[in-house]
């Protein structure tokens, strides 16, 4: 096999992984539509999401309970479940306010497939999708990011040394740690334990502890040859 039919393969892999998440996102979009929130759903919701959902408008005593409960800024409540429809104004011109609530809403619904740490181009797949694909960019993508950090809706945005973005949707997941790591990351999008633990002084122990996280998370994934041994790959953090 050449190096041209494995460069087709792990292409088409990554077009069907792609491919699923948007099938599951639009299950799970689907799913919240038709689910009647009871008070014990909106506050397991709060409790594990720090956000709470307040669709239904004869629940708003049962929403402010729960907002003082569990210390929840109100710039944190959604009261209304964005379509990508309601993303495009008369069909064309984007609402970058309604981007930003709708890439919150699925990054919310995905927080465990992702952990809620986001690269940039990670978070333009999931909403490149539907009826947006190909009708908004990366651009629109960082500006609807940058807005939801403006209301104080996410924690915390950084620019790593190679330019991307990397995108704290939820404060309990982002990790010192991980931020340090990320920033270590060089062009080839490539880190091992060692380079860690040099260039940080750490122990093996919270290298490998802090690039697990990474793993988990889908932020990195592990690769292993005879050559190069055990490493971790970034791939929205390698340059093209």
């Amino acid at each position: 096999m050449g190096l041209r039919d494995i460069e087709d393969r792990a292409k088409m892999r990554e077009l069907m992984k792609k491919k699923a998440a948007e099938l599951r996102m639009n299950r799970l979009e689907t799913q919240t539509a038709i689910t009647k929130m009871t008070k014990e759903k909106l506050s397991d919701i709060a409790k594990k999401h720090g956000v709470i959902l307040a669709l239904d408008p004869d629940m708003q005593d049962i929403v402010e309970e729960i907002r003082i409960k569990y210390n929840i800024p109100k710039e944190r409540i959604i009261k209304e479940q964005i379509t990508e429809g309601d993303v495009l104004k008369s069909g064309r011109k984007i609402i970058h306010k309604k981007l930003a609530m709708l890439t919150y809403q699925r990054i919310m619904l995905e927080k465990t497939e992702t952990g809620g740490l986001l690269t940039l181009p990670d978070v333009f797949d999931r909403v490149n999708t539907g009826i947006l694909k190909n009708r908004i960019t990366i651009g629109d993508v960082e500006r609807a990011v940058k807005i939801l950090k403006k209301d104080n809706v996410i924690p915390e945005i950084n620019r790593l040394p190679s330019g991307v973005l990397a995108i704290s949707f939820f404060p309990v997941q982002y990790t010192q740690d991980q931020t340090s790591v990320l920033k270590l990351v060089k062009d080839d999008g490539v880190i091992n334990t060692g380079d860690v633990c040099k260039s940080l002084n750490w122990t093996v122990d919270r290298a490998e502890r802090a690039l697990q996280n990474l793993v988990d998370t889908r932020v990195a994934r592990i690769t292993e040859t005879f050559r190069t041994g055990k490493q971790y790959f970034f791939p929205s953090l390698k340059m093209k």
